[in-house]
């Protein structure tokens, strides 16, 4: 069976429209039978606002990582109660319980991992390990990669965007807890190495997954190799 990566951004599932989670539960259900599919919550505003009181008093990198990482499973355990029984309501801690849980037929949705790890790198670690081509990569009110950031004036979005161009790219955003803002290096080197494609895109309406795995090109920005 072909497996697909879904990257779904925290701040999509903070305070979405009633109808979000349903419209989303309906997508990804209908894709089931075709894929295996793995979905990787982002910890959002929740993330951010925890991170920033550790940072105020003081607390490693690695405490504040930890906090950025419950609050990605907070959000991957709503999502995986919206898709129950098709989703384990134990969000996965590791690799090898996502395994397992696809070895089961289940729909898998996961927050961090482990310090010092994006969730955009736990979504590109799973792709690795279970052969997947594709990461889609859902944003909250962007459209995809830009070749600046999306509010100033002239920001150009990129359609199709090499790995070595979107290195420049993320240099320009922090990488700091709470901070991986769209991409980060770690997750970059590992499609990378393995040719994974990553197609950004704007998730408010979840019917823009199934545009993109009809036609990948067709929506957002594009990573890949070039």
């Amino acid at each position: 069976m072909e497996y697909i990566v879904m990257k779904i951004s925290g701040s999509l599932l903070e305070d979405p429209p009633k109808d979000f989670y349903a419209r989303l539960r309906s997508e990804v259900l209908s894709l089931r039978d075709r894929f295996g599919i793995v979905i990787v919550a982002g910890g959002g505003r929740l993330a951010r606002d925890r991170v920033k009181v550790l940072e105020a008093l003081g607390m490693p990198k690695g405490i504040r990582d930890l906090a950025g990482i419950e609050a990605a499973r907070l959000n991957a355990f709503t999502l995986a109660a919206a898709l129950h029984p098709y989703s384990p309501l134990e969000v996965p801690r590791t690799v090898y319980e996502v395994l397992e849980a696809l070895g089961r037929g289940m729909i898998p949705v996961v927050g961090g991992f482990q310090p010092g790890q994006s969730t955009n790198a736990v979504s590109a670690v799973i792709a690795d390990t279970i052969g997947a081509r594709l990461i889609i990569n859902l944003l909250h009110g962007v459209q995809g990669i830009y070749d600046r950031d999306p509010g100033s004036p002239g920001a150009r979005m990129l359609s199709r965007v090499c790995y070595d161009e979107m290195e420049g790219i993320i240099a320009r955003f922090s990488q700091e807890p709470g901070g991986y803002t769209l991409f980060d290096r770690v997750a970059l080197e590992i499609v990378r190495r393995s040719g994974i494609d990553v197609v950004f895109a704007d998730g408010r309406d979840p019917r823009v997954i199934g545009r993109i795995i009809e036609d990948p090109s067709s929506t957002g920005s594009m990573l890949t190799s070039c």
